[in-house]
């Protein structure tokens, strides 16, 4: 999985908390690969009723070269948006998403900036199949990439929604959406499955005294849209492992830690501290 893929994916994880926290809540990340610390992030998240509101920050070196990056976003019911930057000088890019709208039914919106250009998407999903697609994203001209065929916008959610599957407003973060369900995500430009391979004993170590852990191992698939010219092999699938602990109260929920193959070595990403 490329470096990019996987920030995308800790911010994605990290930034899915449950929306009934009373206060505002700390947690703060180490990232390693192959055991080799190579940086960290701090996630911030701050109630507003029946949203919520958070931020992540960090900094990655080492092989990922992404520089600093950051994320700020919003979750409520039924829609989910987010900003992002990452990366610095010629490697720096900006996103900013937002989905609306059941799970089911949604219009889901991205704008980037790159080193390539401006890039967006706009997409409507209606009962799960894309019924409006536009995208203008600059590519390299030797870009090669698998086709997205009609029978893979269909039966589809895209991500952020897919984000919102797994909060239940008023209640703790529900792992078994991710642990135990098979998700058919595509992002306008990109169709790929998540898959989850069921719970696994998870290790406790550092837990807050009387805190719970449930472990679980997704399978990442890419299906169509992805480049084959660089990597030829880009369709195969990887499986993360990740731990979800919880507050004895059940209010507060988060990941806790990952784990995913990249390329150099296994990813991790722990948490450190929480306040």
């Amino acid at each position: 999985m490329p470096p990019k893929a996987i920030l995308c994916a800790v911010t994605a994880l990290i930034a899915t908390p449950s929306l009934s926290y009373a206060q505002g809540t700390t947690v703060n990340y180490s990232m390693a690969i192959a055991g080799l610390p190579i940086g960290s992030a701090t996630m911030i998240l701050t109630p507003n009723g029946n949203s919520t509101a958070v931020s992540v920050r960090g900094q990655a070196g080492g092989p990922f070269e992404i520089g600093k990056m950051s994320a700020s976003g919003v979750i409520a019911p039924g829609q989910v948006q987010f900003q992002s930057q990452s990366g610095s000088g010629k490697n720096a890019s900006t996103a900013a998403l937002a989905s609306r709208g059941a799970p089911g039914s949604s219009t889901f919106t991205f704008d980037g900036q790159s080193n390539r250009g401006p890039g967006k998407i706009a997409m409507t999903l209606e009962r799960g199949k894309a019924t409006a697609l536009n995208v203008e994203i600059p590519d390299s001209h030797n870009a090669v990439r698998v086709p997205v065929t009609d029978g893979h916008k269909t039966g589809v959610v895209d991500p952020l929604s897919l984000i919102g599957q797994f909060i239940k407003p008023g209640s703790a973060f529900q792992p078994e959406a991710i642990c135990e369900k098979q998700h058919a995500v595509f992002t306008g430009q990109v169709r790929y499955n998540l898959i989850g391979g069921g719970t696994m004993p998870a290790n406790t170590k550092g837990l807050p005294e009387g805190w719970s852990a449930i472990g679980c191992k997704v399978t990442f698939t890419p299906i169509s849209g992805y480049r084959i010219d660089k990597n030829p092999e880009g369709g195969k699938a990887r499986t993360a492992n990740l731990v979800f602990a919880q507050s004895p109260d059940k209010k507060k929920s988060l990941l806790w830690s990952l784990s995913v193959p990249a390329g150099f070595g296994s990813f991790s990403l722990t948490v450190s501290s929480l306040r």
